[in-house]
């Protein structure tokens, strides 16, 4: 007897009937709002969510997941893509918001910024208006001179352009399938789009492993290009490119569909929570925001018990959501002039005021601009708004040369102060007055502080090995024909700036210079700590020059380095370091040379330059107490008590008087950057030396 098959239920019936696509996604507006609430975060204060950098990379997945479904629905549908309507969408969604922030941050810029910033912030203002910053930032981050460089207000648009690039290549990828697909039939269309399905799954799935491969091999392999190449993001956007071909919309597998999206958003907010800036990324790192992403939308409408969907759907989730492109666009800005304006990290007050300006800026660009744009009659014609979008981004270039046309009447202005200081004899003068900044009534400084950084001798630049060099380049200076004797000049970029005034005094004795500048490597027998690339680098070009010098044996070696670098420990050494510094010394007193140390220059404050360029007419503003600028020096006194043939050196008292060090001294600028001393004052120190060197060799 057999038995009827019992009749489906209506709740049955509705669990297998197929859901039709949807059009509005709460899940998605959901992982916006979380995405720029981590950014946020993140830049207001790195220490209390260190990996919220990976907000980016939800937005990335979003944006890839969106762009391919809309993409898929018009070519499934009509065989093809109208690239004009579709770069047109884009333009109307992307444009306005970002050029009134753009409008906006360049003239707030004209006002507050001081001037040594107006060139880079115009470069990536620029850079911006064109989406290219992502490519400008790559540029400076392999710039040993750029690479410390402070955010500027336009630093957060370089994540707008990996996406308008893909904007820009993505539906020609599509088009290539199309392609493919049409030849693979015969050149005729079918009711079927499978087969193009599949294509496009081929096709984006090897963008998305090519893009993998290569984001792993230059992250792990410290390149700084990584973070910022569109070619090492594109694979995020891939992903949910590919999430959206293969998704089904479907109200089965409720308490599965919970766990993923709850497993997806606890993953995003632990990555946010564990990853940090020292973090490889965005290598395999990276698949913890991607695959969270994924997994809720992939989970999309849940309901029923450990459902997300009260907090998903509230109201203040969505309305974040709605508003997270603009806020995205704000935040930013508002942080970084707060920097600029004050000078400081913000306190807990501060963060609530930016808070509350970021998210006001926000609204009323969601409200003013975002909104009335989508439904403005006049930018519904593709073509007209293509035209609009063009123009107006022409425009906005345009504004952003009043940057440099502003600084240019600044700098012309302080290149004629500068001329007008001889700093042979203000320096004197001011150093007698109590190192009072200005003296003869003059109020102008040399160099311009705005060129600060430009103020050192072209030849001992290019004589200066990199930091990832395993060879110290070496070069020659002074009187090279039949000198009276050798000596050599050993060290970091601190011993690279006091080489000009050693070559002087070398020059007026008949000695041949022969320079061992190494950045970041001062001439030790120990590892330094921090980065595992340049360490390894720096103590194979030691070792090199180690047995240059054993070889060479030349009469005296001058040798000095940045004080505030870190050594590895001996066992149980009090000064970590001292010994390796003792070791070299005293090897070369024992080959015949005799040994100078140069006390490392003191310290400065870290927004020296900055804040003499903000601070001109009254650059007293920016001395730093002497007691923090000496600060940490005990290794090489350690080191001269294991070596005591060797002849110290030390300039203190031409920086600093009995509490503080200054950053201007008789007109002139004391640093280039924030521990460099300028050439143009460095070389007041050559009657020093003529002191500290021997008279004869």
């Amino acid at each position: 007897m057999t038995t009827a098959p019992a009749a489906a239920t209506p709740d049955d019936r509705a669990a297998e009937a197929p859901v039709r696509p949807r059009k509005f996604r709460p899940e998605v507006q959901a992982l916006r709002a979380l995405a720029v609430l981590l950014v946020v975060i993140y830049h207001i204060d790195p220490e209390v969510l260190p990996g919220g950098y990976i907000g980016v990379d939800v937005f990335f997945v979003i944006s890839g997941f969106l762009i391919t479904g809309h993409l898929w629905r018009e070519v499934s549908t009509t065989g093809s893509v109208s690239l004009k309507k579709f770069w047109a969408a884009r333009a109307r969604r992307i444009l306005p918001a970002s050029l009134v922030a753009t409008v906006a941050t360049i003239l707030i810029s004209l006002v507050v910024l001081p001037p040594n910033l107006v060139a880079i912030w115009w470069r990536q203002a620029l850079a911006s208006v064109l989406y290219v910053e992502n490519w400008a930032l790559a540029a400076d981050a392999v710039d040993y001179q750029a690479a410390s460089n402070d955010p500027t207000a336009f630093q957060h648009f370089w994540s707008l352009g990996v996406e308008e690039q893909f904007y820009l290549v993505w539906p020609l990828l599509v088009l290539l399938a199309v392609g493919i697909w049409g030849g693979a039939r015969g050149g005729r269309m079918v009711k079927n789009p499978e087969t193009l399905r599949r294509i496009l799954l081929v096709v984006f799935g090897a963008v998305l492993a090519a893009s993998f491969v290569w984001g792993v091999w230059q992250s792990l392999a410290g390149d700084p290009v990584a973070y910022y190449s569109t070619l090492t993001r594109v694979w995020e956007l891939a992903a949910g490119g590919i999430l959206a071909l293969l998704i089904k919309d479907t109200q089965r597998l409720g308490p599965l569909r919970n766990t993923m999206a709850v497993f997806g958003a606890a993953t995003i907010v632990a990555a946010a929570c564990v990853l940090n800036d020292g973090t490889p990324f965005p290598g395999f790192a990276a698949l913890a925001p991607v695959l969270g992403a994924c997994a809720v939308i992939l989970a999309g409408r849940t309901s029923g018990p450990g459902s997300l969907r009260t907090v998903t759907e509230s109201w203040g989730v969505q309305r974040i959501g709605d508003i997270s492109y603009s806020l995205y666009l704000w935040h930013f800005p508002v942080i970084v002039f707060f920097g600029v304006y004050t000078g400081r990290s913000p306190k807990f007050t501060d963060v609530m005021v930016i808070l509350l300006a970021s998210f006001a800026m926000a609204i009323a660009s969601y409200v003013l601009v975002e909104q009335p744009v989508r439904s403005i009659r006049w930018f519904r014609a593709d073509g007209r708004l293509l035209v609009a979008s063009l123009v107006a981004m022409l425009l906005v270039a345009a504004l952003t040369l009043t940057m440099p046309w502003k600084l240019q009447g600044i700098v012309e202005r302080w290149d004629a102060n500068a001329q007008a200081v001889d700093a042979a004899v203000t320096v004197p003068k001011g150093i007698e007055q109590d190192f009072a900044p200005f003296v003869d009534g003059l109020t102008g400084i040399a160099p311009n502080p705005i060129k600060a950084a430009d103020d050192l001798d072209p030849e001992v630049r290019e004589c200066q090995s990199g930091q990832s060099a395993t060879e110290t380049t070496r070069c020659e200076f002074g009187v090279t024909d039949n000198p009276t004797a050798t000596v050599a000049v050993v060290g970091d970029s601190h011993a690279a700036v006091l080489t000009e005034p050693i070559i002087t005094v070398a020059e007026e004795r008949g000695w041949r210079v022969v320079t061992y500048l190494h950045s970041a490597c001062p001439y030790s027998a120990d590892s330094q700590t921090g980065d595992e690339s340049y360490v390894d680098a720096c103590n194979e070009a030691n070792a090199q020059t180690r047995v240059e010098l054993r070889e060479s044996a030349p009469d005296l070696v001058v040798t000095t380095y940045h004080e505030s670098n870190r050594f590895v420990a001996r066992g149980s050494e009090e000064f970590a370091g001292a010994a390796g510094l003792a070791e070299v010394w005293n090897e070369l007193g024992d080959q015949g040379s005799q040994v100078v140390v140069l006390r490392d220059t003191p310290g400065a404050r870290g927004d020296a330059v900055a804040c003499v360029n903000k601070n001109y007419s009254d650059p007293s503003e920016c001395d730093l107490s002497r007691d923090r600028a000496l600060a940490g020096r005990d290794v090489v006194p350690a080191a001269l008590e294991a070596a005591p043939r060797v002849r110290v050196g030390d300039f203190t008292d031409y920086f600093c008087d009995e509490k503080t060090c200054h950053a201007v001294i008789g007109n002139v600028l004391v640093y280039r950057d924030a521990d460099h001393v300028s050439a143009t004052y460095v070389n007041q120190l050559t009657d020093r030396l003529r002191k500290v060197l021997p008279q004869a060799l």
